[in-house]
């Protein structure tokens, strides 16, 4: 045996342990990288539906009720922007959520609320600013903003009154999808803060 191999198997003799080591932590850390990317786009996806009855259905320190879906609405108002054409293959939708809180400062807490449609294949929209001529409600799930009634949005005003407590009110959202899923589109409400749950309003 030549020095050289001698050398070599002295090397891996002494460097056995440590070479097992290796082995062994390599594929630890990809399966534990992989495990904790693939945890946070679990936890991060909403899947955990809570379905809003019509009577109503507490959650988040509000009570939310049954919501109501257009299919290619007409516009509500004109003159005060372009509506545009669609991309073929596709029809706008208008959803009106309902929304009570009995106590003010739960609005704080509904900041942060995505409005979304999704179809049964799992596929999410969410709401377009695409379509202002076809929102006659507040944005987003705070309601109204506006103190005074006479304020320059006209006839629409009255929609516009912040909200009062023990009071539902109404805010909408406005959503572009292929038409060819728009009759089952169902409309959903994610929080950040509430992920992996949704809530789920049936049509």
């Amino acid at each position: 045996m030549t020095g050289a191999r001698r050398a070599r198997r002295g090397w891996f003799r002494a460097n056995t342990a440590a070479l097992a080591t290796l082995v062994l932590a390599i594929p630890l850390a990809g399966w534990w990288t992989t495990r904790s990317d693939y945890k946070s786009w679990y936890d991060a996806e909403p899947r955990d539906p809570v379905v809003v009855s019509a009577g109503g259905t507490p959650y988040n320190g509000a009570i939310w009720y049954g919501a109501s879906v257009e299919q290619d609405p007409q516009p509500v108002r004109t003159g005060l922007g372009d509506v545009g054409a669609l991309p073929d293959g596709t029809t706008r939708i208008r959803v009106y959520y309902r929304i009570q809180v009995n106590q003010l400062s739960a609005l704080d807490g509904l900041g942060g609320c995505q409005l979304h449609l999704r179809a049964p294949d799992g596929r999410i929209w969410d709401d377009t600013v695409v379509a202002d001529d076809y929102q006659d409600r507040p944005t987003g799930c705070t309601g109204g903003y506006d103190d005074k009634p006479e304020s320059w949005r006209g006839q629409l005003a009255q929609y516009y009154v912040k909200p009062v407590a023990g009071k539902p009110f109404e805010t909408v959202a406005v959503f572009v999808v292929p038409s060819a899923v728009a009759a089952t589109v169902q409309p959903t409400i994610t929080f950040a803060t509430k992920l992996p749950q949704y809530l789920a309003f049936p049509r």
